[in-house]
């Protein structure tokens, strides 16, 4: 069994103590250090190769939402925290779960889930998923539901999860954006915002930053829309 490597982050060492218990208890992980601040873990992570970041926000000098800023690649990583109001900041940097103190180990557990799951599409670029295949399943309020690629119009993030709209339904996915962003086929979904993944074929207008799908306005970023353009212009444009 291949061991992912853990960094545990935290100013408070009875914080660091029960993350690495719980972490313990899990045999696919691996503790590879703990850091009591941000200078720290940012060096562990420069010198070693971490899989998934454990991290505390509110911090001295320098907060766990700064760190997610230095680095240049997106770290898999899960907040932990006593502090609910950053939880919207924290899903807007792709993290894959907030973990508001105290939390159980069974919901220390879903959030690892979540991330061992981004890590296996990361690792193998979307090739865990049959090219030739046209759904995914998702799963919401404890049953499977086949959603077919073609029929997505977008997703949306929604705190730790993301609703997927159809022009039927809206379903609820206890996941992040990031991780959608690995399932859907990129050939015909495009990232135009750090809250919205649109399905290219269902674009009906577009006006300046804003486009149209169905009876839905999006926004298009200013940081995603020259790469959304170049996109548009490879479909084909008279």
């Amino acid at each position: 069994m291949e061991l992912l490597n853990v960094l545990i982050l935290d100013d408070e060492e009875p914080a660091r103590v029960l993350l690495e218990s719980y972490c313990n208890k899990i045999e696919s992980l691996k503790v590879i250090g703990k850091a009591s601040n941000v200078l720290e873990a940012k060096s562990i992570i420069d010198n070693e190769h971490v899989d998934i970041l454990l991290s505390d926000i509110q911090m001295d000098d320098l907060t766990g939402i700064d760190l997610q800023k230095m680095l240049k690649d997106n770290l898999v990583t899960i907040f932990t925290t006593a502090y609910s109001e950053y939880a919207l900041e924290s899903y807007n940097l792709d993290v894959v779960d907030y973990l508001v103190k105290p939390f159980s180990f069974q919901r220390f557990y879903q959030a690892i889930d979540k991330a061992k799951g981004l890590i296996k599409f990361n690792n193998s670029s979307g090739e865990s998923i049959d090219s030739q295949s046209q759904y995914i399943f998702v799963k919401t309020n404890r049953k499977m539901v086949k959603v077919n690629f073609d029929d997505i119009l977008f997703t949306e993030s929604y705190g730790e999860y993301v609703k997927i709209y159809t022009s039927e339904d809206i379903i609820l996915a206890l996941q992040t954006t990031a991780f959608m962003e690995t399932l859907l086929p990129d050939e015909n979904f495009i990232r135009i915002h750090r809250s919205h993944i649109v399905n290219l074929n269902h674009i009906r207008e577009i006006d300046g930053n804003q486009i149209k799908i169905e009876n839905h306005k999006l926004i298009i970023s200013k940081r995603m829309k020259d790469n959304f353009m170049k996109r548009i212009r490879e479909k084909g444009v008279i």
